[in-house]
């Protein structure tokens, strides 16, 4: 029925009635009436899978709305209430819902208000209904909207309602009634109503209902009731009608078998593993909703796992019950659930986060997070590190002299000033320099890798990645520090450590070297001595008589002469793997800050 409203002026004020007004914007009542695609969760083959679907919200609405109605008189009963049915029209998208409640109140009289009969009143008139008091326990449905909205949004409804006396049935076209019946209940006559309806075309152009929608709001609902306190042995039972053929609504679990929960007065908190196009969804009071509820709990994990992008590696379920101080829905149909931060949670907080986090600690859902966590921050930071490293090969100047004709060596000084005097005396056609500043990085994670501009630099002129077997075009890189403690002791065991965690190919090949540089050099007979050891040089000087003695503190104090003959007389050390290598680098630059301080204080390590 399509509805017009004059108006001589545009200005005019116009008072619609119940019937008007809901139908000329009934999307305020029930949500969107069209068709609309979008990702909805449903339980497909006992998991819950966020799929394309294409449905109207307000349709849906229909179903919920009366269904939860017979809900709420089961908690009216107390738990008496057994069973709750449902049948579906597939081709005619006809809905009856059936209930063995107590039937209506006074279904025979009239209401003092109203002036009609209390059935008709409550399904024909706006905020008609039995859910204005004791809101913590009655907050299904629409208070007082749904029924009746459901009636004007229908172009056929029925109810037939039996309490302990009377038998009232009401039929409407378009609102309008068509049937009525009320007399005394027989004997065999059992209490109980039941609602059918059709969801007016015009309102809802092109809407059927979706089986795996319906079957995933009912086992919902179904997961909801066996942890109600009150109603846990209620039971829906649903059949499809599909060109008389009667197929069961698969009402099933959709929890994996391997999952975490945590209860409390607030309700129940799940955590699973994510998969493929899994989803979380969460209850407020016995309505799906979304919420800030929700972005605590991941905050929580994503702290707990450090990573803020964890929440994509799990999925939660969260169901809570909130007392009247906090129950804020942010619309009509109870989808968000609309409360501060700050008011909801400390009662998160004092019911759920230190319970979830220690049962999640000794889990495998933990180790397997953790893995999945792992893998993504490994491909984040290997796309990171080329993006950054082309980015290198174009900024890397004053510290990187390359060679001339093509890449034999390349030496990685400790200092710009090694640096240059290593480019003087150099072979400068197959001998490359780069100067490091100061310690390099001890890079013990990949984003160590990544956010280290020296360290990048050095992999981009080497063409090496982390984990990847390519290999350097250079043949040897050798690594020139200070012949002191902190040039040989840790600048040098730092760039083999590097080279030993992410690059270990190249140590395999056998290219990583060290320049083994002199101590000390003297003047004997007008010729240059170097020794490399203060053994050989007492050796030497042992009844002999040398002049200017030079201790070479650094790399930077050798001059170019004396660079001519390291460069001359080249001494290398070659860096090779042997099976205690793991062992000393793990205890010298590992995590284990025990193991290092055993290994300094002079103690034995396994």
């Amino acid at each position: 029925m399509d509805i017009k409203i004059e108006q001589t002026h545009e200005k005019e004020i116009i008072a619609l009635d119940d019937y008007t007004a809901v139908r000329l914007r009934p999307g305020i009542y029930v949500g969107n009436t069209s068709l609309s695609e979008d990702r909805v969760p449903c339980i497909i083959d006992g998991t819950i899978k966020l799929t394309s679907k294409k449905y109207s919200i307000g349709f849906m609405r229909m179903i919920e709305e009366i269904l939860e109605n017979s809900i709420d008189e089961a908690k009216r009963c107390k738990g008496k209430m057994k069973n709750i049915y449902i049948t579906i029209n597939l081709s005619t998208n006809e809905v009856t819902i059936k209930d063995e409640g107590q039937g209506f109140h006074n279904a025979s009289k009239k209401h003092s208000k109203t002036k009609k009969n209390v059935v008709r009143t409550a399904l024909e008139e706006l905020h008609a209904g039995s859910n204005f008091s004791e809101t913590d326990k009655n907050i299904l449905g629409m208070n007082g909207l749904g029924v009746s909205i459901c009636n004007i949004l229908s172009e056929k409804f029925m109810i037939e309602t039996i309490n302990k006396t009377h038998y009232v049935k009401y039929e409407w076209n378009d609102f309008v009634v068509k049937q009525e019946e009320i007399r005394k209940k027989t004997l065999k006559e059992k209490p109980g109503t039941i609602i059918s309806f059709i969801p007016s075309k015009s309102v809802f152009p092109c809407s059927y209902w979706d089986k795996d929608i319906i079957s995933t709001y009912i086992s919902f609902k179904s997961f909801l009731l066996k942890n109600d306190s009150i109603i846990n042995r209620l039971k829906i039972h649903g059949n499809f009608i599909d060109t008389d053929k009667v197929i069961p609504i698969k009402i099933g679990g959709f929890i994996p078998a391997e999952y975490i929960k945590v209860s409390s007065r607030l309700g129940e908190l799940y955590l699973w593993q994510s998969y493929e196009d899994s989803c979380s969804i969460s209850f407020v009071n016995g309505s799906r909703c979304l919420g800030v509820h929700q972005r605590i709990v991941n905050d929580w994990c994503n702290e707990f796992f450090g990573y803020n992008l964890a929440n994509h590696f799990y999925e939660t379920l969260i169901c809570l019950n909130v007392s009247s101080n906090l129950l804020r829905f942010g619309d009509q149909n109870k989808t968000k659930y609309d409360v501060t931060r700050q008011e909801i949670e400390k009662e998160l907080e004092s019911n759920f986060r230190l319970k979830l986090l220690r049962i999640l600690d000794g889990s495998n859902i933990k180790r397997n997070i953790e893995k999945e966590i792992e893998k993504k921050m490994y491909d984040e930071n290997i796309s990171k590190i080329r993006k950054a490293s082309k980015q290198s090969k174009r900024k890397i100047s004053d510290k990187f002299s390359p060679s001339s004709k093509y890449k034999d060596t390349l030496y990685i000084t400790e200092g710009s000033s090694a640096a240059g005097s290593i480019k003087q005396a150099r072979n400068s056609e197959i001998e490359s320099v780069y100067a490091l500043r100061g310690k390099i990085k001890n890079a013990k994670k990949l984003s160590d890798l990544s956010n280290n501009t020296e360290i990048l630099e050095m992999m981009s002129i080497l063409e090496i990645e982390p984990n990847n077997d390519r290999q350097t075009p250079y043949e040897k890189i050798i690594i020139a520090t200070d012949a002191d403690e902190d040039g040989v002791g840790h600048i040098t065991p730092l760039i083999i450590n590097l080279f030993h965690m992410w690059f270990p190919h190249v140590i395999k090949c056998r290219k990583l070297y060290r320049l083994v540089t002199p101590l000390l050099g003297c003047e004997f007979n007008k010729e240059k001595r170097y020794f490399y050891s203060l053994d050989d040089y007492e050796k030497f000087i042992t009844n002999k008589k040398v002049n200017n003695i030079n201790y070479f503190k650094g790399l930077g104090s050798l001059s170019l002469d004396d660079w001519r003959f390291v460069m001359g007389n080249k001494i290398l050390f070659q860096i090779i793997e042997d099976k205690n290598s793991d062992k000393f680098l793990n205890m010298a630059f590992g995590e284990s800050s025990k193991k290092r301080k055993d290994w300094l204080e002079g103690k034995t390590i396994k």
